[in-house]
């Protein structure tokens, strides 16, 4: 790997550390930006959400964009538009305001998160693809982990103002530094570009109604009507969305992707691992500091295990997957997952610490080996290198989303199916009923990832054939 091609991974990575610390940054600092604009905490939250929903709505259309125009760009405008709503964000003094920068901000994020592996994979030899895709992966991972740790770091010395603030210095540097480094092809111009708009509105607005019903239902419960309502619409328009794609002679997203077997498994089994990833961030902290009775900073302290084991062994996957192969590396860390699972599922609070920070261990090395990215990337040709990757980082968010809603779902069925009556938060002074509904949950997640490794065994099987 040249001095210039790890310049343009450290340039990429940084932009997404900034793009997935955004995800989790926020959602610390909701409540004293609630008093401070003294908005009702249910307001507050669509601060976060609005940020996501964004991100999840335009990534399609910049993955074409970039295919057809210049990821490099693409990526560089998305950083300055991120940057400049960071600023908006920090300098607002009301809702209406903040809420117009987050969604200024995920656009600027989608653009990044568009784009991003495809810079990647079109900078890098394919032989050094898994150490490259490796390190943005471990940065970007860290991002979603490290925001709550860092907005609490931010806000004990100053206000909620500074977590926005906060990405500016680095963008600007970010930008910088990309004019610099990056590739930017001079043949590709815009008076080619050919969208397929419709297709692009259809599915903007059936992911923005899905994202909405998710974020409403769990809120005021996915059985209200409006919430059922958002939802059969999003599958109405994802039908009409196929139809519409299958007929146009350039669609926005082209669907043969998903006729290539090691494309679709791939991007299930990531949105599936991203799920039970997510699991995490719901279930321990309540069992860390309600079940075992810890303080939120030792909480904060145990759950640092997982980014920092993670930092390490994503790069390690990385340089496996060069050796042996992305699915097969996948595979192997599928299996490692199910055991990661079966160890939340089975300790007890009177086990020894131990058990709990080999979970950790076993979990976060299973994360980093397992190589989603360069499995997707590589089952796309050149000239698809955008929309994939925009897929990819969809199905990642929409795997996040999920397991926020299927985690506590399944946690608070749990705990009511046990003691006969509707629960919907942590059981004071029955920790049991707690750690039966964590273990039948965490049981579900050994499941999930068990269907993976079948998943990545016939996907396997299947290439050897060919």
């Amino acid at each position: 790997m040249t001095r210039k091609q790890f310049f343009i991974i450290l340039s990429v990575a940084l932009v997404s550390f900034l793009g997935t610390v955004d995800m989790s940054i926020v959602n610390t600092a909701l409540p004293q930006i609630s008093n401070d604009l003294h908005i009702p905490m249910n307001q507050a939250e669509w601060i976060s959400s609005a940020y996501l929903i964004l991100i999840c709505m335009s990534l399609i259309l910049f993955g074409k964009l970039g295919d057809q125009f210049s990821k490099a760009k693409i990526f560089q405008l998305g950083t300055l538009l991120f940057t400049v709503s960071s600023l908006v964000c920090g300098l607002s003094g009301n809702l209406i305001i903040l809420l117009v920068a987050r969604c200024l901000q995920g656009l600027g994020a989608s653009m990044t998160m568009a784009t991003n592996l495809g810079i990647i994979t079109e900078s890098v030899p394919f032989g050094a693809r898994g150490r490259a895709l490796g390190i943005n992966t471990t940065i970007g991972q860290v991002g979603y982990i490290a925001g709550p740790a860092v907005a609490g770091a931010i806000l004990s010395v100053a206000n909620w103002n500074w977590i926005f603030l906060f990405n500016v210095p680095i963008g600007i540097f970010a930008y910088v530094f990309g004019e610099f480094v990056y590739k930017t092809p001079a043949k590709k111009k815009p008076t080619n570009l050919h969208i397929d708009w419709l297709g692009f509105g259809l599915l903007a607005v059936l992911i923005g109604l899905f994202f909405v019903g998710i974020f409403t239902g769990q809120e005021i419960g996915f059985s209200n009507p409006n919430v059922i309502i958002a939802f059969v619409i999003a599958a109405i328009l994802l039908a009409l969305f196929i139809y519409v794609e299958r007929k146009v002679a350039d669609p926005i997203l082209a669907l043969s992707l998903f006729k290539n077997p090691g494309f679709t498994i791939s991007i299930i089994a990531l949105m599936f691992m991203y799920i039970i990833i997510y699991f995490n961030n719901v279930l321990l902290p309540f069992y860390i500091q309600d079940t075992l009775k810890f303080s939120p900073s030792h909480t904060g302290l145990l759950m640092s295990v997982l980014p920092v084991v993670n930092v390490f062994t994503a790069y390690l996957g990385g340089v496996l997957c060069d050796k042996y192969g992305a699915v097969i590396m996948s595979l192997r860390a599928s299996v490692v997952f199910v055991i990661a699972e079966v160890i939340f599922a089975i300790m007890q609070p009177n086990w020894t610490l131990v058990v709990l920070l080999l979970g950790f261990v076993v979990f976060s090395t299973a994360n980093g080996l397992f190589q989603n990215n360069p499995m997707v990337m590589e089952n796309a040709g050149k000239d698809q290198q955008g929309i994939a990757g925009s897929v990819l980082a969809l199905s990642r968010n929409i795997g996040f989303t999920l397991g926020l809603s299927i985690s506590t779902s399944l946690l608070y069925t749990a705990m009511s199916f046990k003691s006969g009556q509707r629960i919907t938060t942590y059981p004071m002074h029955n920790d049991a009923l707690f750690v039966f509904g964590m273990h039948t949950t965490y049981w579900i997640a050994a499941i999930i990832m068990l269907s993976v490794t079948v998943m990545l065994f016939w996907l396997l099987q299947h290439n050897k054939k060919i």
